[in-house]
């Protein structure tokens, strides 16, 4: 059956891309920053956020394969390895949301620990061995189920809640659309720093195992697209009211998000600092991950979102230096 699947991939995998684009990107935080920047700041703030996360990977399509050098520039040593240490912060983050959300349940904060510190094992060790198309089919396996999960909590919630939904203001204060705002732009130069992304790009034109080559760009459209779609059903859930299995439904149904995360962020440190050293770094997020646990994830998401946009910015504009330099060099020749 897994060669059946792997089959499909190779002949049209346009949609398989599109699907772990979106998984990736989405992170554990989508759903419990999106209800909490709903009910804190308001409606139209939290529209623009979610406007800024379906964009983020649309640009960096078009960015990463119609700018001159951008390619060159995050495929080079330092930049990967910069953006390598960025999926560090990545994967706890992921494991930090899957340890936080079992809090509302009977199981317990612990129990969520021990999910977390089970998936990072697991993922350690199959993408050492199995590596790219292995990441890309459990990242659509696994959103397909998020989808079909998604629904089933926000429609059962919505229910449930039917005569005491939360109340929701259009903007909460004055500066509540500036945060909003600004939490946008901080989503645009994430997908630079997932060294899985350029990956993709790599893949698709080397095409070493029979992959056919696709249209790409079209790829990372359809997985912004498809994020949308994420956002869109699990935007109500900032209105609902949860009982004890809901939650406990929610609970893994953000588990699973985060998995697709945490896999493509391992799966980067790997691409960034190739096997022997990126094994050793996954273990090590592994072991020192209980140190950043007190930052939470609206807090670990926000430290790596204000120091990434310096560096991707700096990036690109070197890149469009660097593509000018060697035009008026041919020129002057």
């Amino acid at each position: 059956m897994l060669s059946t699947i792997t089959q499909r991939f190779k002949s049209n995998p346009t949609l398989y891309y599109a699907l772990s684009i979106c998984a990736t990107w989405a992170g554990i935080g989508s759903l419990m920053n999106g209800v909490t920047m709903t009910q804190t700041y308001g409606i139209i703030p939290s529209l623009i956020w979610v406007f800024g996360n379906v964009v983020a990977c649309i640009l960096f399509g078009a960015v990463a394969l119609k700018i001159p050098k951008v390619r060159e520039v995050f495929g080079s040593k330092i930049m990967k390895w910069i953006c390598g240490l960025m999926c560090v912060f990545q994967a706890w983050l992921s494991m930090n949301g899957t340890q936080t959300i079992f809090a509302d349940t009977p199981m317990g904060e612990n129990f969520g620990m021990i999910i977390a510190y089970v998936m990072a094992a697991v993922f350690l060790l199959i993408l050492l061995k199995y590596g790219m198309i292995r990441n890309v089919l459990t990242d659509g396996f696994g959103w397909i189920i998020v989808y079909l999960l998604a629904l089933a909590v926000t429609i059962a919630a919505m229910i449930h809640s039917r005569s005491s939904y939360n109340a929701i203001p259009m903007v909460a204060d004055a500066d509540s659309m500036k945060t909003g705002i600004w939490k946008a732009i901080l989503l645009l130069p994430g997908p630079f720093t997932y060294p899985y992304f350029f990956e993709i790009l790599n893949y698709n034109d080397a095409n070493e195992d029979g992959t056919r080559t696709v249209n790409v760009k079209r790829a990372f459209t359809l997985g912004g697209v498809f994020f949308g779609v994420y956002m869109a059903i699990i935007f109500l859930l900032a209105w609902a009211q949860f009982t004890p299995a809901l939650n406990i439904i929610k609970a893994f149904l953000i588990t699973i998000i985060g998995a697709s995360t945490l896999s493509s962020s391992m799966y980067s440190i790997y691409i960034a600092f190739g096997k022997k050293v990126g094994l050793a770094i996954n273990a090590g997020l592994i072991l020192f991950w209980a140190v950043l646990i007190p930052l939470g994830v609206m807090g670990m998401w926000t430290l790596m979102a204000s120091v990434r946009i310096y560096f991707v910015g700096a990036g690109i504009l070197f890149a469009i230096g660097w593509n000018l330099w060697e035009k008026r060099k041919k020129v002057a020749s």
